[in-house]
Formats: structure tokens, C-alpha cells, sequence
């Protein structure tokens, strides 16, 4: 179970991380709607920071498991 989770977090850290804005469609869109235009940037910008760390949090993860699955 715990390699589907990893995998799973990596591929929708990926997703956000490389298309952050389609990925606040989906996940923020109440919160995406209500911003003004000045201050969307910003959001989509901490959108993208959330993705890079999912990403890394999966394969920490992974990589912790390989080094000490004895």
C-alpha cells in the first residue's frame, strides 16, 4: 500500500508542480474564483510550491523504503 500512496503523491505533485493553474481548476476553484486578479499569481505560485513538495515528500518516501527496507 505505502508504494501506491508514494507513487500517487508523486504523480499529483507532478501534475500540480508542472500545471498549477489547471490543477486550482480542479482542487481551488472556489478559492481560485474569488481572487483578484493582482493576487492570483501569488496563489498559483504557492500552488506550485505545494506540488514540488508533494512531489519530493513521495520520493523521500520511495527512497527511504529502498535504503532501509532490511
Amino acid at each position: 500500500m505505502e508504494p501506491l500512496v508514494c507513487s500517487l503523491a508523486m504523480v499529483l505533485g507532478a501534475f500540480v508542480a508542472v500545471s498549477p493553474a489547471k490543477a486550482a481548476n480542479i482542487w481551488g476553484s472556489v478559492k481560485l474564483a474569488r481572487l483578484t486578479p493582482e493576487k492570483r499569481p501569488s496563489f498559483l505560485h504557492w500552488y506550485r510550491v505545494l506540488g514540488i513538495l508533494l512531489f519530493l515528500a513521495g520520493a523521500l518516501m520511495v527512497i527511504e523504503r529502498l535504503m532501509f527496507s532490511s
